[in-house]
């Protein structure tokens, strides 16, 4: 199976985490990993990028699900919930799953979870703003980190509190207020129905992986 990588530290401990990447050396069996129907649906996917993000993320959750539950990655009975959020009603977990670039991150949790993954790539200064609250603007231009990075970070944390909250980008990123510490890869995030979340967060060469949950188990 995948290795089960460590992303970040401090995290509670009934959030369990898989990271695949594309150079992994188990990749020729990952088809073996998913369901027939999972297969199907891939093989009407045109766009080769999007079958090995589809495929990637897929795996990473199956393989952390199939530890979980004891049974092989291809029986655990993931479905996909009328909101498109993934579930797997038989673990007893809630799930948050994500991919981009040749890399995708899942997560399973007793706890409301939601996770982001985004490769770092160039972008324009207007998409930041396009996302920020007016009230926090400020905050943000004085982290000690470049626009490109900022926005990669704010976009990543509020993405993965919007999954978290079961809402996901129906609901404007605008409406999530964070406070970020750099220094201690930790955010606070109050959301659109103003529930507050907890995130921890990770900047990578390529990658900026946030993952936000809720600071009490179900």
């Amino acid at each position: 199976m995948p290795a089960n990588l460590t992303v970040m530290p401090d995290l509670p401990d009934d959030i369990h985490v898989r990271r695949l990447d594309l150079d992994d050396g188990s990749a020729p069996t990952w088809d073996s990993f998913l369901s027939d129907a999972e297969l199907e649906r891939r093989s009407v996917m045109k766009n080769e990028q999007r079958r090995q993000g589809f495929t990637l993320g897929r795996v990473a959750l199956r393989s952390l699900l199939a530890e979980r539950m004891d049974i092989a990655p291809s029986e655990v009975p993931i479905i996909i919930e009328p909101t498109g959020r993934l579930a797997c009603p038989e673990s007893g977990l809630m799930l948050s799953l994500a991919h981009s670039g040749k890399s995708a991150i899942a997560v399973a949790a007793n706890r409301n979870v939601g996770v982001d993954l985004e490769h770092v790539r160039e972008k324009p200064r207007a998409l930041l703003d396009y996302i920020l609250a007016d009230s926090e603007k400020q905050h943000i231009d004085e982290l000690p980190i470049d626009s490109s990075l900022s926005l990669f970070l704010c976009w990543t944390l509020k993405e993965a509190v919007l999954k978290a909250n079961g809402t996901g980008l129906r609901r404007s990123p605008r409406k999530v207020a964070l406070s970020i510490d750099i220094e201690k890869g930790i955010a606070h995030a109050n959301d659109p129905d103003g529930k507050d979340w907890v995130a921890r967060f990770s900047i990578e060469e390529e990658y900026v992986l946030s993952l936000a949950f809720d600071p009490s188990p179900l």
